[in-house]
């Protein structure tokens, strides 16, 4: 019985720990939602997406249970480049709040009477948060630091086509996963 409690309790934190990540994944697009909305009016916001393996489907809004990636849709071509800076810097933004919500939970935890291993996820949270917004700042397609870095080029007049930004995001996305996967291939999980 204690073998079984012991898979229940592993999964259950894995539950946990999949749905925390999620909310964080959830908060960041919601950072860049809110802004769309306060610049462009809330019908600008035309989906919100976060997680895969999709198990809530809203109006315009998708929650998956694997956090791997994360968007906000909307009409691009129409929102200047002054806007866009406000909008994708807004993402890393929500990450860093996040993850100083973390850090205040993970400071009270035990004054809130909550069990030692609860002190530990919200530290890694807010760890994983901060870690989030910074990822997101490296200015490689389609991460929010390369949209920053791409609504200064008009200034030097470079206008990129939407297929040339469809292919960078395409290349980009490939390379950041490769670099990942290699990155836990060489260092393991656990460095």
């Amino acid at each position: 019985m204690n073998d079984l409690m012991q898979l229940l309790y592993f999964l259950l934190a894995t539950l946990v720990t999949l749905g925390l990540f999620v909310v964080s994944f959830l908060l960041h697009e919601l950072g860049h939602a809110l802004v769309i909305a306060l610049l462009r009016g809330k019908e600008a916001v035309l989906e919100i997406r976060a997680g895969s393996l999709t198990f809530y489907r809203g109006k315009i809004l998708r929650v998956g249970i694997l956090p791997i990636w994360g968007y906000v849709r909307f009409d691009e071509e129409n929102v200047p480049p002054s806007d866009w800076r406000l909008i994708f810097v807004a993402g890393p933004a929500a990450s860093l709040f996040t993850a100083y919500l973390f850090l205040v939970l993970h400071h009270f935890s035990a004054m809130l009477g909550f069990p030692e291993n609860w002190h530990q996820v919200f530290g890694i949270m807010a760890l994983a948060n901060f870690a989030l917004a910074g990822f997101n700042l490296i200015p490689i397609p389609p991460l929010d630091g390369w949209k920053i870095v791409e609504s200064w080029l008009p200034l030097v007049g470079i206008r990129l086509s939407q297929e040339a930004r469809a292919q960078m995001n395409k290349w980009g996305m490939i390379f950041i996963m490769v670099v990942s996967f290699g990155f836990v291939a060489i260092h393991g999980f656990h460095h």
